[in-house]
């Protein structure tokens, strides 16, 4: 709770900066990652039942596959293989309590760790189906991109994943 306060003092003072400059500071950078395991997907369960994909805010000189790896890391515990890039998105904010960014959604492969909580939700793995009926808006339609980019891909160099479902 207090981290979501957090997130929402930032969004505030970020859009109130902005709009004393004119509009005049550029959207921030985020990165993602679908993870993948035989039509499981992981997951983070946010407060209010809403389902995202693992991702967050890039760091300064930080490339968007690293900021993919560590939002996995943290939000997740699992250590991640970061591959293709699947697809970037342009997310404008029309909220006061959000941010406008531009996120770059990445394939990635467990390679080791736990699965663990951490202070922003609880991760899982979620089938397909469920996960179709718990998403909307962009999550849905990066869901979909990927199952695009899962489907035209024809060979992969990415190392093989580990298999945590049973």
């Amino acid at each position: 709770m207090l981290y979501n306060l957090l997130k929402k003092c930032t969004s505030l003072f970020f859009n109130l900066l902005n709009t004393l400059l004119g509009g005049r500071l550029p959207p921030f950078g985020s990165a993602s990652v679908i993870v993948e395991d035989h039509d499981y997907y992981l997951v983070v369960e946010l407060p209010g039942n809403r389902i995202v994909f693992p991702g967050g805010f890039m760091h300064w000189h930080e490339h968007p596959r690293q900021a993919a790896a560590r939002e996995g890391r943290e939000e997740t515990g699992l250590t991640l293989h970061v591959g293709d890039l699947v697809n970037h998105y342009s997310i404008t904010s029309h909220h006061w309590s959000s941010m406008s960014n531009i996120c770059f959604v990445y394939a990635a492969s467990v390679i080791g760790g736990r699965l663990r909580a951490n202070v922003e939700g609880h991760p899982h793995w979620m089938h397909e189906n469920e996960l179709r009926t718990r998403i909307r808006g962009q999550a849905l339609t990066i869901l979909e991109d990927y199952l695009r980019y899962r489907t035209g891909r024809t060979s992969s160099s990415d190392p093989p994943p580990i298999s945590l479902i049973s």
